[in-house]
């Protein structure tokens, strides 16, 4: 059996290193940039922390602090934040389910921008209409799960032989 050698087993660990990092995806604009363009009627894919919830008679809104997303479309919130955005869906959104704090992401098109206010301060938010609205874990209760290992077997063959292996991960 042949031993691979220290260059393609760095190779190899590098490699897998880099597959676990998920990347800021482009999602072209961000609400600072729709704010500052007057630029309604756009379509978005954006995300962040939920700052409020108001549940109205036939639909409920949502403020959001967007954050960049990864390419898997969740909210990297140790990013710079990339200002406030409100989306509407039609209906009821449980406040108990979405809660301050929660990350969520929005693909929808952006209707009007609306003047609200951050404390005293106004405020111009792009208003979005929410076509898909996603919820992802709290990181905190991610991080509190115990974590089990996964166990893969592999048989490979080829010009040189055949092999096998096993990986254990977290």
């Amino acid at each position: 059996m042949k031993i691979l050698s220290p260059t393609c087993l760095l190779a190899i660990l590098l490699l897998g290193g880099c597959a676990t990092t998920p990347a800021p995806e482009d999602t072209g604009l961000t609400p600072d940039d729709v704010v500052a363009g007057n630029l309604a009627a756009q379509d978005v894919h954006w995300g962040g922390r939920i700052v409020r919830v108001e549940n109205l008679r036939d639909h409920t809104r949502v403020e959001v602090l967007s954050f960049p997303l990864s390419d898997t479309g969740e909210p990297l919130v140790n990013g710079r934040a990339q200002g406030r955005f409100i989306v509407e869906k039609p209906g009821f959104l449980e406040p108990r389910e979405y809660a301050p704090e929660r990350r969520i992401e929005v693909h929808g098109r952006v209707r009007s921008i609306e003047d609200g206010q951050v404390g005293d301060a106004a405020y111009r938010y792009p208003l979005v209409a929410g076509d898909r609205v996603k919820l992802w874990p709290d990181a905190d209760a991610a991080g509190t799960a115990p974590r089990q290992p996964r166990v893969n077997f592999g048989f490979g063959f080829g010009t040189y032989g055949s092999g096998a292996g096993i990986g254990i991960g977290f």
